[in-house]
């Protein structure tokens, strides 16, 4: 179904191309390639305006996640903290919806690539989403399966990172502690090497 941002767009085209037609036809011919070009950045402005703006699509829970996500990744670093910002206000106003906004914003910290990306706090907030929301529909469930399976496995190779760099400084620590005892025992050996001669030379002077 086309949304209303979409119905805009056509019947503005639909006007303006009418128009540029009527213009175009009577107007002197060098004039006409410039209406054309003027028609192009026109509709592509219209265009571009419609898809900067949040998604429309509605669930009977109130939000299509996947819509939303969509148009999350559309968005630059800074507009994607303007987001989260405007998610937490909207998350202390109950009227507005505190699910919805818990929801939104499980996806902003889910986005990869991203200053906010925290998938340590996306998987705790969709684990208490899940107990408090009792009637998403079947896409945002269906959706929101996908993403708890996407960030457990995300989280699963966070952690055997972690594990893997932990042993790996580990085994560097062994390492130098090994180095160290073996450079203490070569001083250990150069000083014993050094009385020797210190003996040797006493005794040769003593002779």
């Amino acid at each position: 179904m086309m949304n209303s941002n979409n119905l805009k767009v056509q019947i503005l085209s639909t006007f303006i191309t009418s128009k540029a037609v009527k213009y175009s036809t009577g107007s002197p011919r060098w004039i006409r390639p410039y209406l054309s070009m003027g028609l192009i950045i026109l509709l592509a402005s219209l265009a571009s305006a419609c898809q900067m703006s949040p998604p429309a699509t509605k669930t009977n829970d109130g939000v299509n996640y996947s819509q939303y996500y969509l148009w999350l990744k559309t968005l630059n670093k800074q507009e994607v903290l303007t987001e989260e910002q405007k998610q937490h206000v909207l998350i202390n106003q109950p009227l507005k919806g505190v699910n919805f906004s818990q929801g939104k914003l499980i996806l902003i910290y889910s986005l990869a690539n991203t200053p906010l990306h925290q998938p340590y706090k996306a998987k705790r907030l969709l684990n208490e989403h899940l107990l408090a929301s009792n009637n998403m529909s079947k896409e945002n469930v269906a959706f929101t399966m996908l993403l708890r399976d996407q960030l457990n496995t995300q989280l699963y190779l966070l952690e055997k990172q972690a594990r893997s760099s932990k042993k790996f400084t580990q085994q560097s620590d062994e390492h130098h502690a090994e180095i160290k005892q073996l450079n203490n025992q070569l001083n250990h050996v150069n000083q014993q090497l050094m009385l020797l001669k210190q003996i040797e030379q006493n005794i040769n002077e003593r002779g």
